[in-house]
Order: structure tokens, then C-alpha cells, then sequence
């Protein structure tokens, strides 16, 4: 539930966009500098919020986190300049709404399930798509009733009234490493252990990877099947259709990841999408607007393995009383993966006149992403197998 109020608010915010240009009369780019803000602190903040984790707890920082967004958009719901709204709602409400996401849910998952790691995180990931689906249509609503203040006053009530009450019990599990009677534990990860050792590497790239191929699809998908001539309606239609697919496949990357183990199941889920992304070639060779519903299948049912199969392997790897901050350094591949996928689709296009060898891209992205979560080996610090 607290992911999927964080994400849906995150979401909604495409629906407050032109009420805020209305209301401002400021250009597009201006106004979505609010939202970049947001993002801005919930990639790079991805540090700072590992380093919470692990000092606070999951319930302090959920809770603080919730204060401090309610707190944010009340303030937000009276500013009357748009520099200040991007102070408000973008900075602090960026920096609550970063405590309360997907990085701090999907570890606290991982650490609670050890033996079931792949479903719970899937099950927790369930959030991001709920609360993207239902907060846009909740959002459209109360903007068109109510209007974008009261809006953001909902949005903040619901953090006190739901997120803050619903983690007052919120707790990591208590550290009992297995070990012989009489043996002494292994040592665990530290941040500086993580950073010189092969894993970390192999993950980060893993993540890097996966986040270029996504977005650059996610992004130009639309404007790929418009060129086409599909309907803009049918296309966007299309896009939405992907978010609800990925809703089972996210539960199926779960349930393979503790089955059949966290790299076979990347090379499932990723060769699915590759197949989704030759159906989308496929509609330019043949016109025929089926490809496009081969497409959300398979490339749907792909969407979101990259963080459940990454989260389940470093837990892993680096599961101990520094995961949370070595996670978040991880997570800080994701941002410079997601832009540089965004940018070059549409580099690519603009250089050949076709979205095509974007897709090559894209597949040859996920190739390099097979290759990476391959390599990493799970060890102890020191160990030749974490090197």
C-alpha cells in the first residue's frame, strides 16, 4: 500500500500538469521541472535513503517520510509562484515522496523473505503498477471536481491517514545468520567491501543495461505506432495495456526467480520482451495492427523483471547491516541507464529516419544485461568468489 501511494502520487502528476501551466502561464518546460525535481531526488537521492534505512529502520523512515510529503504538498497547495512550487513539491515533496519508493520497499522485502525472495518482492513491486493505474483516474477526477490545490491536500491526508498508521509496526527481521554450533559468522558487507568487489559491478551494469532498453521503449513506443498509422488512441491505449500486463508478469518473475533461479529467469523475461520488440518490427514489414498486441504481451509480461530479478540477487549477495546503502548505491545505475535510453531513441531516429535501429538498441541492451547478471557470484567479503 505505502508503494503504491507513492508511485500513484508520483504518476499523477501528468494529470496536474496543465492546470499548472493554466495557472502559472509558464511554458511546458518550466512546469515540468517540478516533476523532474521529484525524480531528480528519487534517483540520486538513492544513497542517502540507503543510508536511512539502515540507521532508522523501515518504520522511522517510511513514517518521517510520509510527514515530510504531507507536510510538502499542504505548503504547495498555497504557493502562488511556480519557483516556489518547485521548492515545495518538487524538493521537499521529491525528497518524502524518495523515502517511501520502490529502493526502501523492495529491500525490506527482500530481508523479511530469504527463502521466497523473487514473490515477495514481486508481490511488493505489485504497488508501483496499482498506484500508477488508480491514482491517475483518482487524480483526473479530483483536479476536474475540486482543482489541483485540494488535490495536493488529499494527497497529503492520505499520507498522514493511511501510510503513517500503516507502518507503525513496520520492522526489518532480526539478524540470525546460519552457521554451525561453534563456527563464527560470516562477515558482513560493508558499503566500501561492495564497491571494490565484482558483484556490485556486474549488478550495477545489470541494472544500467535494463534501464536503457525499458525506457527508450516505454518512450517512443507511442509515437513509433502512430508513424505506423496507428490511432493515437489505440497507441496510448497500448502503452497503459503494457503497465497492466506487467502486473502478472511481475508476479511470474517472482515466482520463476525462487524456482528455477534469479539469472535463468532474467533470460526468460528478457527474451520475451526482445520477441515483443520484433513485433513491433514486424508491423512495419507487414502493416498489420496485430504485431502491436504481440507486442504488449510479450514485451508487457517482461516489464519490471529488471528490479525484481536485481533486488532478489543482491539481497543474495550483500543481504546483512549494510544492505540498504549498498542497494542504494546500486540503485544510483538506474537514472544515467534511463536517460541515455530516453535520449537515444530519439537520437536514432533523428539519424536514420526510422525507429528501428533504436530497437536494435534496445535488444542489444538486454543482451548486455543477460550477460551481466550471469557474472555475479555471491561470496563473502575478502573471498575469491566476491571478486
Amino acid at each position: 500500500m505505502t508503494l503504491a501511494i507513492q508511485n500513484g502520487i508520483v504518476m499523477a502528476f501528468a494529470v496536474l500538469y496543465l492546470p499548472l501551466i493554466d495557472e502559472f502561464g509558464a511554458s511546458r518546460g518550466e512546469v515540468a521541472a517540478v516533476q523532474s525535481a521529484v525524480l531528480l531526488l528519487g534517483g540520486f537521492g538513492s544513497p542517502l535513503i540507503g543510508w536511512a534505512l539502515d540507521r532508522l529502520g523501515p518504520r522511522r523512515l517510511f513514517q518521517y517520510g510520509a510527514v515530510v510529503a504531507a507536510a510538502a504538498f499542504v505548503v504547495a497547495s498555497r504557493v502562488d509562484s511556480l519557483p516556489l512550487l518547485v521548492l515545495a513539491y518538487g524538493v521537499a515533496g521529491g525528497l518524502g515522496l524518495s523515502a517511501l519508493g520502490s529502493q526502501a520497499n523492495l529491500v525490506v522485502a527482500a530481508l523479511w523473505f530469504p527463502a521466497a525472495r523473487g514473490r515477495a518482492i514481486a508481490v511488493a513491486d505489485l504497488g508501483t503498477g496499482l498506484g500508477a493505474f488508480a491514482f491517475t483516474l483518482l487524480g483526473q477526477t479530483l483536479v476536474s471536481a475540486l482543482g489541483w490545490r485540494t488535490t495536493l491536500l488529499v494527497w497529503s491526508a492520505l499520507l498522514v491517514l493511511v501510510v503513517v498508521p500503516l507502518n507503525g509496526l513496520q520492522r526489518l527481521p532480526p539478524r540470525e545468520p546460519a552457521v554451525a554450533p561453534g563456527a563464527r559468522p560470516p562477515p558482513d558487507w560493508t558499503l566500501s567491501d561492495a564497491l571494490g568487489a565484482a558483484p556490485f559491478w556486474w549488478l550495477a551494469a545489470m541494472r544500467f543495461f535494463g534501464a536503457c532498453a525499458f525506457p527508450l521503449m516505454n518512450t517512443h513506443m507511442v509515437a513509433y505506432a502512430i508513424g505506423q498509422g496507428i490511432a493515437p488512441r489505440t497507441a496510448a491505449a497500448a502503452l497503459g495495456a503494457v503497465s497492466l500486463v506487467s502486473l502478472a508478469g511481475r508476479l511470474t518473475t517472482g515466482w520463476l526467480c525462487d524456482r528455477i533461479g534469479r539469472p535463468e529467469t532474467l533470460t526468460l523475461t528478457y527474451a520475451s520482451a526482445a520477441l515483443g520488440i520484433g513485433g513491433l518490427v514486424l508491423l512495419t514489414m507487414t502493416g498489420s495492427p496485430a504485431w502491436l498486441v504481440v507486442y504488449v504481451a510479450l514485451y508487457g509480461v517482461a516489464q519490471g523483471s529488471s528490479g525484481i530479478v536485481a533486488s532478489a540477487r543482491a539481497a543474495d549477495v550483500f543481504a546483512g547491516a549494510s544492505f540498504g546503502a549498498i542497494y542504494g548505491w546500486l540503485s544510483l545505475a538506474i537514472g544515467p541507464g534511463e536517460a541515455l535510453g530516453a535520449w537515444v531513441g530519439g537520437w536514432f531516429f533523428d539519424a536514420w529516419g526510422s525507429y528501428l535501429p533504436a530497437f536494435g538498441f534496445a535488444v542489444a541492451a538486454l543482451a548486455a544485461g543477460l550477460v551481466a547478471i550471469w557474472r555475479v557470484r555471491a561470496g563473502h567479503p575478502g573471498r575469491a568468489g566476491s571478486t
